[in-house]
Parts: C-alpha cells; sequence; structure tokens
C-alpha cells in the first residue's frame, strides 16, 4: 500500500533550500483529535491534548550578594494574564538539585486514633534534562579585536562548565548561519571552534568605516549651516543600510532559534556582538543635532526605529522556550567615543547615545527572554560566572493550564512577598502550543539534532539518487508506518485511519528548508487488516536537490490518536560533482 507525493527541494541562487510540493496546495493542518477514536482497530493508546497540563516558570532570584536561596512556596506569587495561580509543583535547582517539595496530602477524615505515619521523605529526586547551550558569535556586528578578546575566555570557560549531560554547539553569522560545531558534551570539540573564528574577520569594521564617513563630513562642515541637508541624506542612507542589515542578523538568530525549538529541558543562546543598534543611525542624527543645532532632525531617526524586529525575536525565542543571554564584547568604552577606529572624538550627547542604542538592544533581548545581559566588561569571565548560575540555579514555579486549543501567547509575572529588593529574572510570557505545532517544532529540531522520540516505530530510508538535469539530482525518500501502530475506525465495510507527514531538510551549509506536511488516508476492507496489521504503510517523497550532503527530518502524527513519532537520516548526493 504506498501513496506517492512529490516533495522537491529547489536551491535559489543563495543555495537557500526550499520544500514544496508538486501540483499541490499546501494542507490546512488539521487541529488534534478531542476525542478517543470509536472502535477502534489497532494502533496506539488515545493521548488526550485536552488534559490539564502543568506550565513551569524558572524564575532566577538575586540580591546584592548574588543567588539567594532558601525560598519555599508560600513566599512566590505567580500571575498569568493578571490572574494569581495556585501553585502544584515547587522544585530548587542548583548546579546540583536542591529538591522538589512533595505534594501535600489531603486531611483524612476523622477516625479512631491511630498509630502516626512514617514521615514522609519531603525532598524527592529531580530527574535532571539536559541543558542546550548555543554559543552565537555574530561577525557582521563585532570588530575583530573586541571578539578574540572574549571567545578566548569563553573557550577557556567551557572546559570548567561543559559536562554530561548539557551539550553545546558553536555557530557563526556572517552573511548566513553557518553550524561550526553540533552539539556535543565535549568541551574541547566547542573550545577548538570557538578559537578557530579569530581568523573570521569582522562585518562590523564595514559599519564603523561607513559612519566615519559620515561623522569626518559633519566634522568638516560644521561652519557651514547649508550642509545640513547633505548631512542628513548621508545619514538616512546610512541608517537604511544598517536596517537592512539587521534584518538579516535578526532573522539569523530567529533560524538558530527554530532549530532549537523541539530540543528537550533548558535551551540558551550566548549571543556575542559589539551590540545590534535598536534605532539604525540614531548617533548621526544625534551629532547632526548638536553639531548643526537642529533638533527637528531627530525626527528621521525615527524612521529606522526596529523595536518591533526585536520584539519579533524576543516573541520567537519565548515561543520556543530559549533563554537569550548576550555579552557585549565592545567592554568598556569611552564617554566620548574615542575608540580606536576613530580619528576623532564624536561629541559627547552622540556618545553615549550609540552606547546606549546597541546595548539597549542586547539588555531587551536578555530580559525578555529570562536572561542576563553582560555589558561593560572587558573580561566576560564573571559574567559567564553569572550566566552558569543563572542558568543553572533556579526557583521552578508550576501551575495547572487546562489547553485552550490554540497557540496562544500569556504575560506572566512572578513576585516574592516582602522582598522589593530582590531582582527577579523569568519568562515575561509563555507561548501556549498546540500538538501540530509541537510536532513541527520538533521535526525542525531534527535537522540538528536526533530525535529519540519514536512511539510510532517509523522508519525513515532513501534510496539511491538520480540524475534530473541542470546539476541537480531526485533523491526518494521512504517513511515506513507500521500499520499496527496506526488507529483504524470502520466505515463501512473498511477500516479508515488518517497520517500527517511533515518533512523539513538542512544540507551541512546550513541552508534549511521550510516545514512542509501532506495528509494521507489508509483504507482497507476490515477481512484484509488481519493478513496486513504487521506489515507498512509507506509514504515516498522525491526530493530535487543540489549536489551536497544533507539531514532529512520526519514525523508523523496519527490523526486519530494524536500520538506522533519521529525520524533523521543523513545522505550524500554526490557533493563531489558541486
Amino acid at each position: 500500500m504506498r501513496t506517492n507525493p512529490t516533495l522537491r527541494i529547489v536551491s535559489a541562487l543563495l543555495l537557500l533550500a526550499v520544500v514544496v510540493l508538486a501540483q499541490e496546495e499546501p494542507q490546512a493542518e488539521k487541529p488534534p483529535a478531542e476525542n478517543p477514536p470509536a472502535s477502534q482497530v489497532g494502533g496506539l493508546r488515545f493521548l488526550d491534548v485536552a488534559e490539564v497540563t502543568i506550565v513551569n516558570v524558572e524564575v532566577t532570584v538575586v540580591d546584592k550578594k548574588g543567588p539567594v536561596l532558601g525560598l519555599k512556596t508560600g513566599d512566590f506569587e505567580v500571575f498569568q494574564n493578571g490572574k494569581l495561580q495556585e501553585l502544584t509543583n515547587f522544585a530548587v535547582y542548583t548546579r546540583t538539585v536542591v529538591g522538589e517539595a512533595a505534594p501535600t496530602p489531603a486531611p483524612a477524615p476523622a477516625t479512631a486514633p491511630a498509630p502516626p505515619p512514617p514521615t514522609p521523605d519531603t525532598t524527592l529526586p529531580v530527574k535532571r534534562e539536559p541543558r542546550f547551550i548555543a554559543f552565537y558569535v555574530d561577525n557582521e556586528y563585532v570588530l575583530p579585536m573586541n571578539r578574540n578578546r572574549v571567545i578566548g575566555k569563553m573557550a577557556d570557560w567551557v572546559y570548567t562548565y561543559l559536562q554530561p549531560p548539557n551539550q553545546a554547539m558553536v555557530v557563526s553569522y556572517q552573511k548566513s548561519l553557518k553550524v561550526l560545531q553540533p552539539f556535543t558534551s565535549e568541551p574541547e570539540e566547542v573550545a577548538v571552534a570557538l578559537r578557530a573564528m579569530k581568523r573570521y574577520t569582522g562585518g562590523a569594521t564595514d559599519a564603523v568605516n561607513s559612519r566615519r564617513q559620515v561623522e569626518e563630513f559633519i566634522e568638516e562642515n560644521s561652519s557651514k549651516p547649508s550642509s545640513v541637508n547633505q548631512a542628513v541624506d548621508q545619514a538616512r542612507s546610512f541608517a537604511r543600510e544598517q536596517y537592512n542589515n539587521l534584518t538579516f542578523a535578526i532573522g539569523s538568530i530567529k533560524e538558530l532559534i527554530g532549530m532549537m525549538s523541539g530540543l528537550p529541558g533548558k535551551k540558551a543562546i550566548i549571543y556575542l556582538s559589539d551590540g545590534l543598534p535598536m534605532t539604525p543611525g540614531l548617533e548621526l542624527f544625534y551629532q547632526i543635532q548638536d553639531t548643526y543645532r537642529n533638533p527637528s532632525v531627530l525626527g528621521e531617526a525615527r524612521d529606522n526605529d526596529a523595536t518591533e524586529l526585536f520584539r519579533g525575536l524576543v516573541n520567537s525565542a519565548v515561543a520556543a522556550g530559549v533563554t537569550l543571554y548576550t555579552i557585549d564584547s565592545a567592554g568598556l568604552t569611552s564617554n566620548l567615543g574615542i575608540e580606536a577606529e576613530n580619528r576623532q572624538p564624536r561629541s559627547a550627547i552622540s556618545a553615549t547615545m550609540m552606547s546606549t542604542n546597541y546595548q539597549e538592544s542586547l539588555s531587551y533581548m536578555a530580559d525578555q527572554t529570562g536572561g542576563l545581559a553582560i555589558l561593560n566588561a572587558n573580561d566576560p569571565t564573571p559574567g559567564l560566572e553569572k550566566i552558569a548560575n543563572d542558568f543553572e540555579t533556579y526557583y521552578s514555579l508550576g501551575y495547572r493550564l487546562v489547553p485552550s486549543g490554540q497557540d496562544r501567547m500569556h504575560h506572566i509575572q512572578v513576585k516574592v512577598k516582602g522582598h522589593p529588593e530582590y531582582r527577579l529574572s523569568y519568562r515575561k510570557t509563555f507561548i501556549e502550543k498546540t500538538l501540530p505545532t509541537r510536532i513541527g517544532d520538533r521535526v525542525v529540531s531534527g535537522l540538528t539534532f536526533d530525535l529519540e522520540d519514536n512511539p510510532l516505530g517509523i522508519e525513515l530510508s532513501t534510496d539511491e539518487p538520480q540524475m534530473a538535469g541542470n546539476g541537480r539530482w531526485m533523491l526518494p525518500v521512504s517513511v515506513r508506518i507500521p500499520l499496527e501502530k496506526v488507529a483504524l475506525i470502520p466505515e463501512e465495510s473498511n477500516l479508515v485511519g488518517y497520517v500527517m507527514v511533515y518533512y523539513a531538510a538542512r544540507d551541512d551549509e546550513g541552508k534549511q528548508s521550510d516545514l512542509q506536511r501532506t495528509e494521507h488516508p489508509i483504507r482497507m476492507s476490515a477481512s484484509e487488516y488481519e493478513g496486513a496489521r504487521k506489515g507498512y504503510f509507506t509514504v515516498t517523497a522525491n526530493l530535487l536537490l543540489e549536489p551536497g550532503t544533507y539531514r532529512i527530518s520526519v514525523g508523523v502524527r496519527d490523526e486519530l490518536t494524536n500520538q506522533a513519532g519521529y525520524a533523521v537520516a543523513r545522505r550524500a548526493v554526490h557533493p563531489e560533482t558541486k
């Protein structure tokens, strides 16, 4: 029994892999089944996605001395969308687990006196899931000397922090996202990948040179009031170019977040750069205002406000459960902007606004996702220790949530009673996700991480690639689904079931496809089932690929039981013909 949709991966000029379904419109995602199938034949047990789930809010509490430990359940208040929630779960984590409070038993009805039961141990062992940390070096927004000073310290720190089951990866952004070291628990592999970036050029040099040209024009023509329009034109051109570059830079961070979205446990990105402009070109407009005494030019700066770009980035991180920790590699800078790249000082107001402009984004990214921003530090080691403590030392506060059946954002507020002086770090929002969204996240994560969650027992295999013309190859892919693990229901004299298959692909250069999905009905006569149930239902796909080495990730959802399975495969498609 076989269905055969045609799946194509088409490479654009930038070699960005895109999956499209030939001669088919994208199929609408079906919502999860709300009730167990009537008269179910075969398949796994029904997974009730409408059951009450537990939302765990991870909170770091610090005072002037560092992390605050010793707090109890009753010390916290958690609000969702402004409504106080009853806490049902409570745990304390440090670099070694402190423990989890056992639930308080309900009082027994009054009876004759009986010997008191043994006092239960209220500290239960807590299973530690692995932590996943991605070191992200933004080479488009860093000067090489700043980056090299910091990544050397980061590489040294990795030996102290990284140990199983925690895993780390190294990625770089320079026009595109590059995975330099996939997830590993080996500190040496991570350190080598970090140190290798010392040879890279830094894209920030181009922006520094462009900014300097505008600053020199302003300085040289400061005595000519008529030159203000030319100065504004140059500042406007610089700001627009930087806004465009910023859009791609933020898009790259979101790409990595998407890759990590389906990973289990705590996830974080340690982002390193000299900062990102919250409003590209802002410092130049302040320079013009200060030089020409013309405050009206500041209105130009608002046209390039990038707040919405950063808000979209933060929302993506929150939805994926990824915490952003940011490090400003510029370190300590002069209040007058007298840095190595400047031949003359900026005005005091311009220098101040530039520092604020580039650091504000780092603070915003960290604060809104529950992380920390390390600013104004030439030696990042103490900051990295703060990040380790923040990532590993926290309270987990759980409360019940009745699923709404929709992808929905909720706003969170946490308070510690009677201690306004404490600083709390936590995600200010969380995204309630539907089952199809969670499955899609897992499939995308499979492009960089091996997926072991496979209750459906699906199998993914590839055949020999065939020449397709124009330098491309057709790679046949088969997804085998054990028939006895798929639920079927009677329909007249037949048995019918439905599976949704999800696809994604990524090459070794980091170019990734969009997530695609196709629905496939399974239909057979009731009399055929007993002889066929030990077999497989197979879905085939043909991938049209450029030469290269690919990782293919698939997921399958049984639409009657809500059960899912995942599989990945790697395949070289004649990379020697590139």
